[in-house]
């Protein structure tokens, strides 16, 4: 049976790169014909890709967390099924160069450095260059002082799977998102306040002052249909009926990634607090559980002693809300509310009525 290489489909119009989400299948594996068997995320959703072929998987050419641009290798599959003419065996003929250098390897060539142009020119020991020639390659090259091997002032690693979403997200929030920004005070006692009676109450599950803002924003969404939708084009809105709330979480390591409280809006406090726990416990070992359908996210800075700061949004959601550490003023504690929205779909005065129902609904909690 011949062996092909897979490539990124065109899923629409316009559409460049993709982010590899999730592998369905491993090495070995049959796979039969329009079998999802990856998904991907394009700047407009996640989707599954069905499989062009009947056939076993070969192996993998890019890791979950890849950013593959269209018409690349994914994978490579033995398959059973009549090849069209777009498609080549592995070893010789066909309309796609076997040249074409895989994802893995540019990615390795990052890693250590390397142009382009510079893997134009390292031969290829089985006629698709692979990550062990440029292992050779670099053996074979001699290095100036300083710049690796014995004597480096410098280290190197790769990026990791959650930076690597991250960064492609924020490259296709620049390229489509218009964001403005806008900033209130909100009075912190009442939230310091409620947080304590409930952790009277709750003692098996007692809430942060954070669980307590973050149920007053969910709410306030529920007056503010803007905030819990995504535009799908510059010409279609898809409103939802109910929050899905993002929460910005730091990893151990540093990465950040987003625990999601889906239809935040219409849990009890008791169990909002028990969800967005979970989810963000979840988050912290590594699982972004962010989607399309995840509208507005925030971000909490309390424990780190910082005031002010512009988050910055990153797509689909429309908004992202900054909550910075307490200060004192005016015989006052306060924290400083920071609105970074999408411009494209919210207006400067829908986002200033936004705030004023947080701070309503935090000054009115009981």
């Amino acid at each position: 049976m011949p062996v092909v290489d897979v490539l990124v489909p065109q899923m629409g119009e316009g559409l460049q790169e993709v982010l590899i989400v999730e592998f369905f299948k491993k090495p070995g594996d049959r796979i039969t014909r329009d079998e999802p068997f990856y998904s991907m995320e394009t700047d407009k959703a996640t989707m599954e890709v069905e499989c062009p072929h009947e056939g076993i998987l070969v192996e993998w050419l890019a890791d979950e967390g890849d950013t593959l641009e269209i018409g690349v290798p994914v994978c490579r599959m033995e398959i059973s099924s009549p090849l069209t003419p777009a498609e080549y065996p592995l070893g010789g003929g066909g309309t796609v160069d076997l040249r074409t250098i895989p994802p893995r390897t540019r990615a390795y060539a990052k890693e250590k450095g390397l142009s382009d142009e510079v893997l134009a020119t390292i031969p290829a020991a089985s006629g698709k260059l692979m990550p062990e020639d440029i292992d050779r390659h670099l053996q074979q090259t001699p290095r100036l002082p300083g710049a690796g091997g014995g004597g480096a002032q410098f280290s190197e690693r790769p990026v990791s799977p959650q930076d690597k979403t991250f960064i492609f997200r924020l490259r296709r929030s620049a390229e489509q998102v218009i964001p403005a920004t806008a900033k209130r005070h909100l009075d912190w006692g009442p939230v310091r306040a409620y947080a304590d009676k409930k952790k009277a109450e709750l003692a098996d599950n007692p809430p942060s002052a954070f669980n307590c803002v973050a149920w007053a924003i969910a709410k306030a969404t529920a007056e503010h249909p803007k905030f819990r939708s995504t535009l799908l084009r510059e010409e279609v809105i898809r409103e939802h009926h109910h929050v899905n709330l993002g929460i910005a979480v730091a990893m151990p390591t540093g990465e950040l990634v987003v625990a999601v409280v889906n239809a935040a809006d219409t849990l009890s406090f008791e169990d909002f607090v028990a969800v967005s726990k979970a989810n963000i416990a979840v988050a912290r070992g590594g699982k972004d559980q962010a989607t399309e359908a995840t509208q507005l996210v925030l971000t909490y800075m309390g424990p780190y002693e910082i005031i002010d700061a512009v988050p910055v949004l990153v797509a689909p959601a429309v908004a992202v809300l900054f909550i910075g550490s307490p200060f004192e003023q005016g015989g006052k504690t306060l924290v400083n509310l920071v609105l970074t929205f999408d411009h494209r779909l919210v207006h400067g005065v829908e986002a200033a009525e936004f705030l004023r129902t947080i701070v309503q609904n935090v000054e009115s909690l009981a």
